[in-house]
């Protein structure tokens, strides 16, 4: 039986006149008692504070008597979460257990399953799984790379597929219901408002934009579909995780491997039908984006009052004998083809083509490497800079000018910047105060190379 862990009286305190304030209360017990830093025991008082504080922040507050009861309606919010505490004691939501004085209040496990549950279907909404299937990812990479510690963690991978693929006919199936609500409605105002509180805000998936783009969450799908397809063809492989599911499920070797090759498959029949899947939400969901922009569209040609206007016009040429020819009086049609609105046209994918990596020359990677070299000597730095200074000055106090030795386009650059080290910024402070440039009036040619002011490198003392 479905129910045969719950109490019978269950869903009477859902299905009562009071159901919403005792809604509101569930939802917020679910927090109180799914609190992990806590103690799941809590204090009647504190339950009793908890349910006050739901109520102080609901709108109204209503009791209707369901049942003849022997006391009177509540009259404050203390009468009011007493109330309720009883009905959910009474239903069997809550549990109390006496300890001499001390009263404690308690779910038991399958009511707490229960109210999860309700609380998850509730908060029911966009979803990302750009997250879900880089674990799933990283899961079968464990399991592939150590199979016998880690080879359990195959059966989270296929239940996070199994959810994913549940997910999917849930949107799939929600958008055709939200579809046939909305064509089935007359007002713009409420198919628009439909269309984004129940599609937008509650179907779509989170990062339903990047499917189609090439950063899309599913674009590990190869991977994952090769790592599953290998622990079946790898007899090895499948032994040892079979092992691993004995040895941490506590069951015979046979079921184990019956269970290892279910996951497998449940992992590659969701990641290979994907692309048609997205592809039918895709087809209802253009339906459905299309029917609220068009009325959408719709909504702002209209006039407003325009009604009234029209009123007016046949009630004013009620007041004539022989009523005006239209066509002396408007010369162009009220509604015609061009008053139909255009459909937007549905993008199709490109055709599949074959993809052939493109072989790059030897002569192109040479020059590619000429270039890059070349523009790597061209590059000054204070760290070339400094090195080429001590190769030149080695042991000498000072250096003229003209006994510096120009062997390279990197010792050019090095020597033509040693004009402008003062100007270098802050990293060649180190280099001022390890040389000084001393300049002249004169200007010099230097060994065919550049034409310069005359100058003197002199060694700056440590002291």
């Amino acid at each position: 039986m479905l129910f045969k862990h719950l109490p019978d009286e269950i869903f009477q305190a859902l299905s009562g006149s009071n159901r919403a304030l005792i809604e509101a209360v569930l939802y917020d017990l679910s927090d109180v008692f799914y609190d992990h830093a806590e103690d799941p025991i809590k204090e009647k008082s504190a339950i009793i504070e908890s349910i006050e504080d739901t109520l102080h922040k609901l709108e109204t507050l209503a009791w209707h008597d369901d049942q003849k009861e022997p006391f009177e309606s509540p009259k404050t919010i203390h009468d009011y979460a007493l109330r309720i505490y009883h009905r959910l004691v009474n239903t069997g939501w809550l549990v109390e257990e006496q300890e001499l004085y001390r009263i404690s209040v308690l779910m038991t496990p399958q009511i707490s399953m229960l109210l999860r549950s309700l609380v998850e279907i509730s908060r029911h909404g966009k979803r990302n799984y750009g997250a879900t299937v880089l674990s799933i990812l990283s899961n079968l990479e464990s399991v592939a790379k150590y199979p016998k510690e880690r080879g359990v963690t195959l059966s989270q991978s296929a239940e996070a597929s199994r959810d994913f693929s549940a997910h999917l006919n849930q949107i799939l199936l929600g958008i055709r219901s939200l579809q046939r609500e909305l064509f089935s409605s007359r007002d713009p105002k409420a198919i628009v408002a439909g269309f984004f509180d129940l599609f937008v805000e509650g179907i779509l998936i989170a990062d339903y934009k990047t499917i189609k783009t090439s950063n899309n969450p599913f674009r590990f799908r190869r991977q994952i579909l090769e790592l599953a397809q290998e622990f079946l063809a790898n007899p090895d492989l499948l032994q040892d995780v079979s092992q691993c599911y004995v040895d941490q499920q506590l069951i015979s070797h046979k079921a184990a491997q019956v269970m290892v090759e279910k996951d497998c498959r449940d992992i590659i029949q969701t990641f290979s039908n994907i692309e048609q899947r997205l592809d039918r939400i895709d087809e209802y969901r253009y339906r459905l984006e299309k029917r609220a922009a068009d009325t959408a569209r719709y909504m702002d040609s209209s006039r407003p009052g325009m009604a009234n206007k029209i009123a007016g016009i046949i009630t004013d040429a009620a007041k004539f004998e022989h009523l005006p020819i239209m066509k002396n009086v408007v010369g162009s049609k009220f509604v015609g083809m061009e008053s139909a609105a255009q459909p937007m046209r549905r993008r199709e994918p490109p055709p599949p083509r074959v993809m052939t990596p493109a072989e790059v020359s030897a002569n192109a990677i040479q020059v590619r490497e000429q270039q890059r070299r070349f523009h790597e000597m061209r590059q000054v730095t204070v760290a070339k800079l400094q090195s080429y200074l001590e190769r030149q000055m080695e042991d000498q106090p000072n250096k003229h000018i003209l006994d510096f030795s120009i062997e390279s386009v990197e010792d050019f650059v090095c020597f033509d910047h040693l004009r402008y080290v003062g100007s270098l910024g802050v990293t060649a402070k180190k280099i001022e105060k390890a040389f000084e440039v001393q300049f002249t009036e004169q200007f010099l040619d230097v060994h065919d190379f550049v034409e310069c002011r005359e100058f003197n490198v002199v060694r700056r003392s440590e002291a």
